[in-house]
């Protein structure tokens, strides 16, 4: 053995445990050494899986106990006869194959299979077999399914899902479901229907008519779905909905990614029970009045976001809507989806700062003139506040004496002068605090110098009280008598101040 041919062995022997699950695909040689088919408990059940192995038929030693089977992905182009064994199988997938027969008559006797998924296939039609079959979900999705008989699905009383997705189907008959009691849901997804399809069924709870080219919708098409909660019809070709488009079931309406520009009072005026609306990704501009949602009492949530909207020329639409779709509890999760793109002074503006700013652009000055009228009256407050503290001083200090140091000026002649420059007078002086007059003055003792000599003692006090000891007493004559003065000294009349204190009680 060379060193290529080992390497290759070691590499094959390392893959083998991940090929075993994964999506590498084995080598012929790997596949001859290993069953064909791996069968393991899941979930309580004992599973057998055969999928993408290219088995034209089944192998003969499986386990024919197994409540699921898996047959996905292979070459299967009928019914293998094998599957007659598995009486108690619940589950069986045979998508990813080439079939396009009937069901086989012996899937009458599983009474335990409840879930059939047969999707991927080439069926081009669905016919009755005439045999009843106790199925409860059943996928025919991703076929080439483009007739279906009327009576296909009335043969099975318990079914309650049907998948026909990614098929053919353009028109179906209005009562192919109305012998399937359980039926609740159906996804018709993905088909070619022009118009939405009317179906008679008292059991229909959700229907999904997604990516359909539905243009067209008439306003009776839901009045024979009796019990009716969901609609899906996004993404299809929709410009407008039907005044009283009428249903007294449906709670979920799905309309997003239309082409639906406008909706009128009317609109939804006979759905009643609406409950969850969807108009995203639509061609509205025009904000809705609030009025469009009048007969929906019970509408919790609207949604939205793509549209774009125009703001021009709508006044009280704008606010009245906003609140209408934002106030507790909010009908609309992203408040961001509630912009404006039109006109150019009002684009990426909420409804609402579209409303303040543009139409009523007063309230916006109104703002600042109330902030300062608040200002202005905090002022007018704090200084009503200051002049009734004080008051309440003046009146409790009227009840305490206080002392106050008073200041008044009196000439030398023992006559007051007034001082409004320099002195307020409070105080009025009585007459035993006055000066003595120049008659009094001379009859005063021990008086040491004349009257003309004031100045000069009160400039010289420090030198008249070194001398004073040796200074004689003048007589009452010598201060009458005139005499030269020294240095030409005019005498001089100064204004002395006189501070008395004074108790006063006010």
């Amino acid at each position: 053995m060379g060193p290529g041919e080992f390497l290759t062995l070691v590499i094959s022997i390392w893959l083998l445990p991940l090929t075993k699950g994964g999506p590498i695909r084995r080598t012929r040689e790997v596949e001859a050494d290993l069953p064909q088919c791996l069968t393991y408990i899941l979930n309580s059940k004992l599973l057998v899986d055969c999928s993408d192995r290219e088995l034209t038929e089944l192998p003969e030693d499986l386990n024919y106990e197994a409540k699921v089977l898996i047959m996905s992905n292979n070459n299967f182009i009928s019914f293998p006869p094998q599957l007659e064994r598995f009486t108690g199988l619940e589950t069986l997938d045979l998508s990813a194959n080439h079939l396009s027969s009937p069901l086989p008559s012996y899937f009458g006797n599983m009474n335990s299979l409840n879930t059939l998924n047969l999707s991927n296939n080439n069926y081009g039609v669905w016919v009755d077999t005439g045999r009843i079959f106790s199925i409860t979900r059943l996928d025919l999705s991703r076929n080439k399914i483009n007739n279906i008989d009327e009576a296909a699905f009335s043969r099975m009383p318990q079914l309650r899902f049907l998948d026909l997705t990614e098929n053919r189907i353009n028109d179906l008959p209005p009562q192919i479901f109305a012998n399937t009691h359980s039926l609740e849901i159906i996804h018709l997804c993905r088909n070619y229907f022009a118009t939405l399809p009317s179906f008679q069924t008292n059991s229909l709870k959700t229907l999904h008519l997604n990516s359909c080219q539905i243009s067209n919708l008439e306003k009776d098409a839901l009045a024979g779905m009796s019990s009716l909660v969901e609609l899906h019809l996004s993404m299809n070709q929709i410009e407008s909905i039907p005044d009283n488009f009428a249903s007294n079931t449906l709670q979920e309406l799905d309309l997003s990614y239309n082409d639906i520009s406008s909706i009128t009072d009317d609109t939804f005026v006979s759905l009643p029970h609406l409950a969850v609306l969807n108009l995203r990704g639509n061609d509205f501009k025009e904000v809705w009045s609030t009025s469009h949602f009048a007969s929906n009492p019970f509408l919790r949530e609207i949604q939205v976001k793509g549209n774009r909207w125009s703001c021009e020329g709508f006044h009280l639409n704008l606010l009245l809507t906003y609140e209408f779709l934002t106030r507790d509890p909010p009908k609309i999760k992203d408040r961001a989806s509630l912009i404006c793109y039109s006109p150019a002074n009002v684009t990426q503006m909420s409804w609402q700062q579209a409303y303040i700013r543009t139409w009523h652009p007063n309230e916006v000055s109104t703002v600042s003139y109330t902030s300062f009228a608040v200002f202005i009256g905090i002022i007018i407050g704090v200084v009503v506040t200051s002049c009734i503290c004080r008051g309440l001083m003046a009146a409790s200090g009227s009840r305490t004496p206080r002392q106050t140091a008073q200041t008044t000026v009196v000439n030398l002649n023992g006559t007051a002068q007034p001082a409004e420059d320099a002195v307020v007078r409070r105080v009025p002086l009585r007459e035993e605090d006055l000066p003595p007059s120049y008659e009094d003055a001379l009859l005063m003792p021990r008086l040491r110098s004349s009257f003309h000599s004031l100045p000069d003692f009160v400039e010289e006090e420090e030198e008249e009280e070194r001398t004073r000891m040796f200074r004689r007493s003048r007589s009452i004559g010598d201060l009458t008598e005139s005499r030269p003065r020294t240095h030409d000294r005019r005498s001089t009349r100064r204004t002395l101040q006189i501070h008395a204190n004074a108790n006063l009680d006010l």
